[in-house]
């Protein structure tokens, strides 16, 4: 029995009818909402569409930080890399894993970054305080909230990235604050100065003006919906 072998009888198994149920949390409750199993695939596609316009391309070694939780709107991130061919590399994003965030950059030669948060970047930051020398062969950074507005302010070349209620916005231009998000799947609203997402007809689930804690402004709509925040 080999890998494919096994990787093959897999696939002959009857699977589970959605690809699984995904949690995030806004002012202390929890937002559940389904990803079903087109949806997922639909957001590899989106996801591939994103990183290609970006410049990730097979020769280069992504470092992509997330938590195990993140797995509806990171792992759509982790297949797209595998389908560009890209060698990728996880970490964590909280600060006690700053040390090997820390090693990854300095000893493999990693040339772009998704997901960097807040937390692990204060504490690579206390380790490294000069960031811009530090990230110099990094060629793109999506960064969360608080890590991107830290990396813009030092200098530091960054696009933002916003898991946005059940939705992921990706930014499209260094120094520019606005993501984009799949239109085709999430319609965001404004609702009260907060940003609130819906699904549309296309996902398996009903989500209606799901709250994200995140304020913005939306821009424009369409098959692109593209957010300020």
């Amino acid at each position: 029995m080999s890998r494919q072998t096994m990787l093959e009888a897999a696939r002959r198994m009857p699977r589970a009818p959605i690809f699984g149920i995904a949690t995030y949390q806004v002012d202390g409750r929890f937002v559940d909402f389904t990803v079903g199993w087109a949806d997922f695939d639909r957001d590899i596609d989106w996801a591939y569409e994103q990183l290609l316009a970006a410049g990730v391309r097979s020769d280069d070694h992504v470092l992509v930080t997330a938590s195990n939780h993140e797995g509806p709107w990171i792992s759509p991130i982790i297949r797209a890399l595998r389908r560009i061919g890209a060698t990728y590399t996880p970490a964590e994003v909280y600060g006690w894993d700053a040390t090997r965030f820390i090693s990854l950059i300095d000893r493999l030669p990693i040339t772009v970054i998704i997901g960097v948060a807040e937390e692990s970047l204060d504490a690579v930051a206390a380790q490294k305080p000069d960031l811009p020398e530090f990230l110099r062969d990094v060629r793109t950074i999506w960064a969360r909230p608080g890590a991107y507005d830290r990396l813009v302010e030092e200098g530091v070349e960054c696009l933002p990235m916003v898991l946005l209620g059940p939705a992921l916005g990706l930014g499209h231009t260094p120094a520019v604050n606005e993501v984009l998000i799949d239109g085709a799947g999430w319609d965001v609203r404004e609702v009260g100065g907060e940003l609130s997402v819906s699904s549309t007809s296309a996902r398996h689930d009903d989500v209606t003006d799901a709250p994200t804690g995140v304020a913005g402004r939306v821009i424009e709509t369409g098959a692109t919906t593209r957010v300020q925040l």
